[in-house]
């Protein structure tokens, strides 16, 4: 028994099964994740090494070069690339995208021990951890009021523990506030006086600041153990430690230092509202739903907001779940009107309410049977996954609209409302089946998409074609029961007769088969010349890695003269706020003071009110901000919207990176600068930077190495010592209220500001006495790196840009043109990455994608037609849809992105579904007619559902098309391109696919003849033989 006719004599069991499906598409609703961009296991693990004190250059020969030479044989790695800094070696690994991070992990922690024991003795066991190079807090909290170590306590003691307790958050970074510190400044003229040395000082606090366990004393009766206490319990203690001079003198501390209880050096202001404050940045764990955990957040803060004193205020500054909900609940409103459009156009079409009821019944069953769908197959509720289901809301009725009209003819034909709907689902029901599966089948190529394209949107295509399934079943069992119970139509000649759209189009069609020949000519010609328009660049289509989205924020960094100090940097941020204060859209203002740990950088956050609030978007609340600022002297401002879909998530940080590497730092500088040259000349740059940052100023520090080993003092001795002179290190811990203080060891400021100063310092030698560092030691003023980068084990700078006012294709090619000039020394060259690598990545993926999904919607429809022929007519609505789909976005000035090329392939799906339908119908009635004249009345009968299926398709995408809301970028290109490809394609492919259709027939019968008469001329002449 057929599925619709048993879903027609079992109604009710019908009935109960779409409940069933219902109630279990309710359930997984309420349990499916919200997010605004699918899940990303980024297939990034970093291992980090510090090594105190050396320099970037050391930090690349001793850390950085043998830990990249080892790893670099791990299986399944992309790229690795590093970056040596003062202290710190970083080493980025990138893997295949799909790759088992755990396992990574491990290896790389195989590699590293097998290297570990050769690293220098200084450096610290190297850290393996999972990166993502986009994990910027989800929320931002701001505390102000009060006393500012009281702030730091609380924010560390409470808010911090609290938080990072919640299930998904990975760390709480704490920025400004002040720390307290029990700072010992000692003078270094008595120092010396006294014969007495910084390690002197530091072993003589430490022995006298300890409890410790001395044994244990047996009473007779039990044993006791036997503690001593002796930590301080006070400064004054601090203050009072017994020194004994080289003379064998007797001194306190406080006679050659001032023992202070303070604060730390401050390295970060953070300022809200032009009060000095502390900023909490939460990080999300890479596996976790960003709107849970932000929730989940957002109430512990309520909660702690109740605890703390009323002086103190707590403001919630920035939370990118907001944005999510909002792109959702844009998403989902343009899904409702989109399927209220659907409905309408269907009511236009059948004038019939009860008709319209009947096939509109179709979205909500085929959405709640998609939810279901996509919970088992463990999907989240996202931008993408959402847009999926909104452009195939119209789709969703297209099965139900192919039934229901067949079985509406069958029944105006005279038919029983049972009869019909059993005869007229059997009639359609193998053509909207194929027509499903070349939809879906499209997608099935995603599965083998490489890269990040295939990260993000194999989630969306399983999502469409969960739908398309569903919407499937639905039309081949609820559609065909609600109609043979409900459907009512009289029987009236006038309803039969042909409308005067119906007659117009039969007579175009008439014409077009007599002139058949030239009809398929022209549309050779125009696929040619549009061909022709896109390769020579008249046809302005813009190219882009991703949509740009507003989300409500701009974000300032500034970069002073190096040196500056932090307190003067400070104070230029506060005037960049004040410039800026007054724009009406900003909500609120935030700045951090010695980023990236330099004094000399800063940050200005600044958070614009909704979207819905405001008549101006985020580029240009931008470029008014950098209108203001343009003419500040002496500091390098970048002004940067954040409009980044993926939050920097692709292999670079910038629209475009390009990367000059060679073994020479000075020359690769010199080729840096050139090419920041080209990019500042290139129309549509915008924020151009260098990285890493052009050589500081410095003092080195050369050691006079037979001296010093003569009387015992190694290079390390010897940088420790000057090391703690100047920034001091913590030599003990003061205990206070349960809580732990670092005791700070250093010569004052002032005694340190010299080179003389420096050369005074005195080292203990093991041989004996003291030696001033001048005996051991020369210093003299010299230029550094900042950092050494690397990648493939090569060293390289990166020039960066973002772009403006122009699509990244456009500026990239300008970009390439100039920089392709350059005469390259041997051994260096250039590469492109940021966005402008993830586009080409992702466009090479994409490509071979559609290619395979051409051929599978080829051999679907051959299956179904049995014939080579007959797929390869339908097939030449493709091209034609991609004329449509081109102009469109060119006609719109959206650029096409990734988002639109999925768009594309989507349409090689979508587009021969008209075709199959119709060429089936041509079939089914040349079995009792001639072929001109099945062709001319098939048309004509298949007219309305062509029209009504594509209507509602289209007309249900306007609302993504319009790009109207928080997100709605992301689907606006798909929507474009599909309306506009299906536009083109509904049109001509009543005209095109008839006339390719009568000329391949004709061809088959010249091919047939040619065959004929060669099989008889043969046999003609064996019998002559």
């Amino acid at each position: 028994m057929k599925l619709s006719d048993f879903s027609i004599d079992r109604p009710i069991a019908i009935t109960m099964f779409v409940l069933l499906v219902v109630l279990i598409g309710g359930v997984s609703f309420t349990r499916l994740g919200v997010d605004f961009l699918p899940d990303l296991d980024l297939p990034y693990v970093v291992v980090q090494t510090q090594y105190n004190g050396a320099s970037p250059e050391e930090v690349e020969d001793s850390l950085t070069d043998p830990l990249e030479e080892t790893i670099a044989t791990v299986e399944g790695l992309d790229k690795i690339s590093s970056t040596s800094k003062e202290g710190v070696s970083t080493i980025i690994l990138e893997f295949n995208w799909g790759a088992d991070i755990d396992s990574a992990k491990n290896d790389v922690r195989d590699k590293v021990d097998m290297v570990k024991d050769a690293l220098p003795d200084g450096a610290d066991e190297p850290i393996i951890m999972q990166f993502d190079p986009a994990n910027r807090p989800i929320i931002k909290i701001a505390m102000s009021g009060g006393n500012l170590t009281y702030l730091k306590e609380l924010a560390e003691d409470k808010f911090e523990t609290q938080l990072e307790k919640i299930s998904g958050v990975a760390a709480v970074d704490i920025v400004g506030g002040l720390e307290r510190e029990i700072q010992i400044k000692v003078n270094q003229e008595k120092l010396n006086g006294y014969g007495l040395t910084l390690d002197d000082i530091s072993s003589s606090i430490k022995s006298s600041n300890l409890n410790m366990s001395v044994g244990e004393v047996d009473d007779g009766t039990k044993e006791l153990s036997l503690k001593g206490e002796g930590e301080f319990e006070s400064v004054d203690e601090i203050r009072a430690i017994q020194l004994i001079s080289s003379s064998g003198q007797k001194i306190n501390l406080s006679d050659i230092a001032v023992v202070e209880d303070t604060h730390a050096e401050i390295q970060q202001y953070s300022y809200l509202r032009g009060k000095r404050s502390i900023t909490l940045g939460v990080k999300k764990q890479n596996d976790a739903n960003t709107v849970e955990v932000a929730d989940a957040v957002n109430k512990q803060i309520e909660e702690l907001k109740q605890e703390v004193p009323e002086n103190i205020e707590v403001k919630v500054i920035s939370d990118t779940s907001e944005f999510i909900k909002d792109s959702i609940a844009s998403v989902q409103q343009n899904f409702f009107v989109g399927g209220i459009l659907a409905v309408i156009i269907l009511f236009l079409f059948l004038k019939n309410i009860r008709t319209t009821v009947i096939i509109s019944t179709a979205i909500p069953t085929s959405v709640i049977a998609t939810l279901a769908m996509m919970y088992f197959g463990g999907l989240t509720l996202n931008n993408l996954t959402l847009g999926g289901l909104s452009l195939g809301i119209g789709m969703l009725l297209d099965n139900s609209v192919v039934v229901l009209e067949n079985i509406y003819r069958h029944h105006h034909e005279g038919l029983g409302r049972i009869q019909a709907a059993k005869e007229g689902t059997a009639e359609v029901g193998i053509a909207i089946f194929a027509s499903t599966m070349t939809t879906v089948i499209v997608f099935l190529p995603m599965v083998f998409v490489e890269g990040i394209a295939g990260e993000i949107f194999t989630p969306m295509s399983k999502t469409i074609a969960f739908s398309l399934l569903a919407s499937l079943v639905v039309a081949l069992t609820f559609i065909p029961m609600l109609s043979s119970k409900l459907l009512r139509v009289e029987i009236d000649e006038e309803k039969n007769k042909r409308g005067i759209v119906t007659k117009a189009y039969q007579k175009l069609l008439r014409v077009a088969l007599k002139w058949r020949y030239l009809v398929a000519i022209s549309l050779i010609v125009i696929l040619v010349l549009f061909a022709f328009g896109l390769k020579s660049k008249l046809i302005p289509l813009q190219v882009e890695f991703m949509p740009k989205t507003d989300k409500g924020v701009v974000n300032l960094y500034f970069e002073l003269a190096q040196g500056t100090k932090l307190e003067n940097t400070n104070e230029f941020i506060k005037e960049m706020k004040d410039k800026i204060g007054d724009i009406p859209e900003i909500d609120s203002l935030s700045s951090e003071v010695g980023s990236n740990s330099n004094s000399y950088e800063g940050e200005i956050e600044v958070d614009l009110v909704d979207l819905a609030e405001r008549d101006r978007g985020v580029t240009e609340i931008a470029e008014i901000i950098r209108t203001r600022l343009k003419d500040v002297p002496g500091a390098k401002i970048n002004v940067v919207p954040q409009t980044s879909a993926m939050g920097r998530k692709g292999k670079g940080g910038s629209a475009i990176s390009v990367n000059v590497q060679g073994p020479d730092l000075d020359t690769l500088l010199a080729l840096a600068k050139q090419i920041e040259g080209e990019i500042q000349s290139t129309e549509g740059s915008r924020n151009i930077a260098i990285t890493p940052k052009a050589s500081k100023p410095e003092l080195e520090i050369i050691p006079k190495e037979s001296l010093a080993k003569e009387l015992g003092i190694t290079k390390r001795q010897l940088f420790n010592a000057l090391d703690t002179a100047i920034d001091g290190a913590d030599v003990s811990k003061y205990k206070e209220n349960g809580k732990e203080y670092d005791i700070r060891l250093k010569l004052f400021d002032e005694e340190t500001n010299s080179i003389n100063k420096l050369l005074d310092i005195k080292i203990n030698s093991p041989q004996g006495g003291l030696v001033p560092l001048s005996q051991i030691a020369e210093i003299k003023y010299a230029t550094g790196p900042n950092a050494i980068e690397r990648e493939e084990q090569e060293r390289k700078f990166t020039i960066s840009t973002d772009t403006h006012n122009r699509s990244l294709g456009a500026v990239l090619g300008d970009i390439k043109s100039k920089l392709d000039k350059i005469d390259l020394p041997a051994g260096y060259s250039i590469n492109y990455q940021g966005d402008a690598g993830d586009m080409k990545e992702s466009f090479q993926e994409l490509g071979k994608a559609m290619i395979m999904a051409i051929i599978l919607v080829y051999m679907v429809m051959a299956a179904q037609f049995e014939s080579l022929v007959h797929p390869f007519i339908i097939m030449f609505t493709v091209p034609v849809s991609l004329v449509g789909a081109i102009s469109a976005l060119a006609i719109t000035g959206v650029p096409l992105s990734i988002n639109g090329f999925i768009g594309i392939i989507m349409l090689a799906g979508i587009v021969v579904n008209n075709g199959i339908v119709l060429v089936d119908y041509i079939n089914t009635r040349r079995e009792h007619e001639e072929r001109e004249e099945a062709i001319l009345n098939a048309g004509p009968i298949r007219l309305r559902p062509v029209m009504m299926t594509s209507l509602t398709t289209i007309l249900a995408m306007i609302p993504l098309a319009l790009g109207i809301g928080a997100g709605a970028e992301m689907q606006q290109s798909m929507a474009i391109v599909v309306i506009g490809g299906l536009s083109l394609a509904t049109v001509l492919t009543l005209v095109i696919v008839p006339v390719i259709y009568d000329i391949m027939e004709d061809l088959s019968k010249i091919v047939m003849n040619f065959l004929r008469n060669l099989l008889h001329g043969d046999e003609e002449t064996e019998i002559k033989a």
